[in-house]
């Protein structure tokens, strides 16, 4: 079981199993969350709240709400609109601790400009 959790702990979700990759991706939004997505169905995440219900943020094609902490402000996970026509959720693993999440491969994706997945620069 995989545990994320905001900062102080009011917003919590567990996951069975660990993505297959997550995904980095660089448009203006998560770039400034520094979010790291993991995918999954929405009946594949147990989603606790303590005391406060998180608030939801839209932006540009308001396709996605991303769920932020009302108390320490954490973006926690997104969840696909109606209008979107997309069935997975993303947990951002920038909320899980790093023992488990060091061994799930992250992938990049160029949402600022191409839309499209970008191979990892070479080393050397």
């Amino acid at each position: 079981m995989i545990q994320a959790s905001c900062h102080c702990g009011n917003v919590s979700l567990s996951i069975q199993q660990p993505p297959r990759h997550l995904v980095s991706c660089n448009c203006s939004i998560c770039l400034r969350i520094a979010a790291q997505w993991g995918y999954f169905l929405p009946e594949d995440i147990q989603l606790t709240i303590k005391q406060a219900n998180t608030v939801a943020y839209q932006w540009g094609d308001k396709n996605i709400d991303f769920h932020h902490c009302p108390q320490c402000g954490c973006t926690t996970h997104y969840i696909p609109t109606k209008q979107s026509g997309r069935e997975k959720m993303a947990v951002n693993f920038s909320m899980v601790d790093k023992a488990d999440r060091e061994e799930i491969n992250i992938k990049y994706f160029d949402g600022a400009d191409t839309w499209q997945f970008i191979e990892p620069a070479c080393e050397g």
